[in-house]
C-alpha cells in the first residue's frame, strides 16, 4: 500500500475514496488523489509555510502529543494572525496564563532582578527582557532561560549560553513540547504550561524577531 505523506505536518495520508481525496488525520489538510496537490490549508497552520520554515522533520509523532500539538500549532497561529513580533508579545502577555515558573513585566519581576546582575554582563544596555522561565526542579533561580528582545539566554549555575535571534538556525521540537535552539540542549526553551501553548508563543516571537531584525535571512529549519 502506498503511503502518502502530509505535505504540512508530515503525517500519514488516509484516503477518502468516495470523495476521491486523501485526508492528513493530524492537521486536516486535504490532498487531490491524482497529483496529492494539497487543495485545502488548514487555519491552525497558515504559518509554518515554505518562506519561513524548511520542515525536516515528520511532525505526526509531535502532533499526537497534546504538548508538542500544543507548540506547532501556537506557532502557527501566532504567525498567520499577527504581523509583527510586538503583538505576539502582547497576546502572550495578556491573553495567555503560564505556570509559576515564568516571569514576566508585572508577573514575578523578582526573579528577573536576581538575574540582572548576570544579565549585566551578557546583554546590551538598551536590551529588554520579555520573559523568564525557571527550568530546575530543585534548583529554583540556578537553572533558566531568557528571552529578551534581541537574543535568548540560557543559564546553568555559572555557565551561560547565548543565541541571537538572527543566528537561529533551527527548531529541534520534540513530542513533549520541548524545544532546543539550533540543536543545542543546552539551549532549550522546555514546556512549562502543560500544554505548550505558551511555549509556542515564545517560540513565534523569537522567529518573528528574528525576520525583523533580518528580513533577508535564510528559512528556520524544524528538525
Amino acid at each position: 500500500m502506498e503511503i502518502k505523506k502530509c505535505t504540512q505536518c508530515g503525517g500519514d495520508l488516509v484516503r477518502q475514496p468516495m470523495k476521491k481525496i486523501w485526508l492528513c488525520p493530524y492537521c486536516g489538510a486535504k490532498y487531490d488523489g491524482a497529483d496529492q496537490e494539497r487543495t485545502t490549508r488548514p487555519e491552525a497552520y497558515e504559518g509554518l509555510n515554505e518562506e519561513v520554515f524548511l520542515i525536516e522533520k515528520d511532525l505526526s509523532k509531535i502532533m499526537k502529543n497534546t504538548s508538542g500539538a500544543g507548540v506547532i500549532k501556537t506557532i502557527a497561529r501566532c504567525m498567520s494572525t499577527f504581523e509583527k513580533a510586538c503583538q505576539v508579545e502582547e497576546y502572550m502577555l495578556r491573553k495567555l496564563t503560564f505556570s509559576d515558573d515564568i516571569s514576566v513585566k508585572g508577573v514575578r519581576e523578582d526573579q528577573i532582578e536576581k538575574a540582572m546582575p548576570l544579565l549585566e554582563k551578557t546583554i546590551d544596555v538598551n536590551e529588554r527582557v520579555i520573559v523568564y522561565g525557571n527550568k530546575g526542579i530543585f534548583s529554583k533561580g540556578k537553572e533558566y532561560f531568557i528571552v529578551t528582545d534581541r537574543r535568548s539566554i540560557f543559564v546553568n549555575k555559572k555557565n551561560v549560553k547565548t543565541v541571537s535571534h538572527t543566528d537561529i538556525d533551527s527548531l529541534k521540537i520534540e513530542a513533549c513540547g520541548n524545544c532546543c535552539l539550533n540543536e543545542d540542549y543546552e539551549k532549550s526553551i522546555i514546556n512549562l504550561d502543560g500544554k505548550g501553548t505558551f511555549q509556542g508563543a515564545i517560540l513565534a516571537l523569537i522567529c518573528m524577531l528574528s525576520f525583523e531584525m533580518q528580513p533577508d535571512r535564510g528559512r528556520i529549519r524544524i528538525i
